[in-house]
């Protein structure tokens, strides 16, 4: 999905101030998708040309203005038509597993160091999931996709805690070399 696409996706949830939805870009979409957040504001100022979204300043005291962008119903309809139209892959793309594949020519504490903070990662998202999965105001597509990432991180964990010992049995104590910088 392009960046008009996530924006008015998001919208579809209610209404939201630009650093609203920047935070929800940061936090939540980021985590999912590769998301640019250099263009955010000129885009929701190109939907709300588009008629697509429409904004209400906000005075605030002591602060500066704010917008909150809502969408219209022809935005609404955009966002709808991309979500229905979207390939939906479901990509996975790893440094960590990149790096992991050559872990027999790896020093043992480099694997070692690399799978536990795979593992404390994990284990803080799995922390995570588990604070948003208590908010009474999760919709049911949310819940679903919070229960749905926790069973993938819990399988992940689950896999690093069984198998972690046997693949640093394999690797050398040390490398004879390092490739200079």
């Amino acid at each position: 999905m392009n960046t008009r696409e996530l924006l008015l996706s998001i919208l579809m949830s209610g209404p939201a101030t630009g650093y609203d939805i920047k935070k929800t870009m940061e936090q939540d979409v980021s985590k999912l998708l590769d998301v640019s957040l250099s263009n955010l504001y000129p885009v929701l100022n190109e939907l709300a040309a588009e008629g697509l979204v429409t904004f209400q300043k906000v005075e605030q005291d002591n602060r500066p203005n704010k917008k909150v962008y809502e969408l219209t119903e022809a935005g609404r309809g955009a966002a709808l038509k991309a979500l229905m139209s979207g390939d939906a892959k479901h990509r996975m793309r790893s440094e960590f597993i990149f790096i992991l594949s050559y872990a027999p020519f790896l020093p043992r504490w480099r694997v070692k160091e690399l799978l536990d903070k795979r593992l404390a990662e994990t284990i803080e998202v799995l922390n995570d999931l588990e604070r948003r999965q208590a908010k009474p105001t999760l919709q049911d597509g949310e819940r679903f996709c919070i229960g749905f990432a926790e069973a993938i991180l819990q399988a992940q964990r689950d896999y690093l805690m069984k198998n972690s010992a046997s693949l640093l049995a394999r690797c050398p104590d040390e490398i004879d070399q390092v490739a200079p910088a």
